[in-house]
């Protein structure tokens, strides 16, 4: 179990996430926000109520018929940011340096720094194409972010091509790794 800066246990179950039990203040202002709210802000605040009292993401997706990245992401950011994170409120942005993000570095045509390494699928001829187009031929962006971005496109197609073999019951051939 980790901490979130709120306080609240953030409860992993191999690879299930749910909500701890609520205190009855956030019990109340979201069952409040289920009754009065915007559809929106009902469903987010359904999705956290289910997750406190035990249901699975992908029950509470099939049993509020959404997507299980939707019920994730709304557990995450009432994990992080409590009730309020559940409205549609701007959210302040952190300060940060333009130099302080992979994007920018891109930007200004430097390596982005470090990184983690993830799995990819082998270079294909569509993708030499969008290289060859990016980095020779049609030069708009600096190549550290042509390389980075066909290295992030690389790595979802791996991530869909393992979920693929999974789901079919088979064992996904083995990845190179490329670095985020």
């Amino acid at each position: 179990m980790a901490e979130t800066d709120r306080g609240q246990a953030v409860c992993y179950r191999g690879t299930m996430i749910y909500v701890s039990p609520l205190a009855s203040r956030e019990g109340r202002s979201l069952r409040r926000l289920v009754r009065q709210g915007a559809a929106r802000i009902a469903q987010r605040a359904q999705i956290v109520l289910l997750s406190a009292e035990g249901l699975a993401v992908p029950d509470i997706a099939e049993l509020l018929a959404c997507c299980r990245r939707t019920v994730r992401r709304w557990i995450h950011r009432f994990q992080a940011r409590g009730v309020r994170g559940l409205l549609d409120l701007p959210q302040p942005q952190p300060s940060a340096p333009p130099e302080a993000t992979n994007n920018s570095a891109m930007r200004c045509g430097q390596e982005p720094e470090g990184g983690r390494s993830v799995p990819a699928i082998p270079l294909t001829v569509p993708e030499v194409r969008r290289l060859l187009n990016g980095l020779l031929w049609h030069v708009t962006q600096p190549a550290a972010f042509v390389r980075h971005w066909s290295d992030f496109r690389r790595y979802k197609q791996a991530l869909a091509m393992r979920c693929h073999y999974r789901k079919r019951g088979a064992d996904p051939p083995p990845f190179e790794q490329v670095r985020l």
